[in-house]
């Protein structure tokens, strides 16, 4: 029984290729580099928690993205790196089948969480420019317990925040790590095929797996 879903936030909802032309302003227009900087994003948020700091979220891309332009010989200041992101990421689009989706959701009985690595402030703006902040019951960032995903403690955060048990809860996210994560932490879970996107072959595999977010409510609430 699934008493709540909690679902990632960038690329599950949120459609990040609409920062692409944003971000490649400030590495010689070259847009192939802008999933290098999101990896190295990730990557470094998790270098943050292993050396016990913690830097927002924001600030942890703008040193990736000076990295990045750095290694294609690119001079970029920090405080320019992150203006750049912070007038982009927070103008985000949702995805096409994700409104639909949340609506159709509200009507099941069912606890509907927003999970993010992003700051309390930069969720709040994502969700409320995509027009899907209502939707949902809790919007939680991770700058809340300073731990980011896919570290364990904050998804059995997550869940107490949502008064359920991990077993009783499906972590949603297009993220294989965000996945594997998940289910190390006992939650039931599901991967989205967003488009380039796959689980990682060494990671726990996820419980269900689908091409589109609408594909969830038959997925997890089939007709009687």
């Amino acid at each position: 029984m699934i008493k709540a879903l909690i679902f990632d936030v960038n690329e599950t909802l949120l459609d990040i290729g609409a920062m692409r032309a944003g971000l490649a302003s400030v590495l010689d227009g070259n847009e192939t580099l802008v999933d290098l900087w999101f990896a190295n994003l990730l990557h470094h948020s998790l270098v943050d928690i292993a050396s016990s700091q913690f830097h927002d979220f924001i600030d942890i891309g703008a040193a990736a993205l000076v990295m990045v332009a750095y290694s294609k010989g690119i001079s970029l200041t920090q405080d320019k790196a992150k203006e750049t992101i912070k007038k982009h990421i927070t103008s985000l689009p949702a995805h096409d089948d994700v409104t639909d989706t949340l609506k159709a959701l509200k009507h099941q009985n069912i606890t509907l969480v927003a999970l993010s690595n992003s700051s309390s402030s930069g969720l709040d703006a994502q969700l409320s420019y995509a027009d899907i902040k209502k939707y949902f019951d809790l919007t939680l960032s991770v700058e809340n317990i300073r731990t980011y995903k896919p570290f364990p403690s904050v998804y059995h955060w997550a869940c107490r925040q949502a008064n359920v048990t991990p077993r009783e809860a499906m972590m949603v996210a297009a993220h294989g790590w965000d996945v594997s994560g998940a289910k190390a932490a006992g939650m039931q879970t599901m991967f989205v095929e967003r488009p380039g996107k796959m689980m990682y072959p060494l990671g726990l595999p996820a419980d269900y797996s689908v091409k589109a977010l609408g594909d969830l409510i038959e997925t997890v609430f089939p007709p009687l």
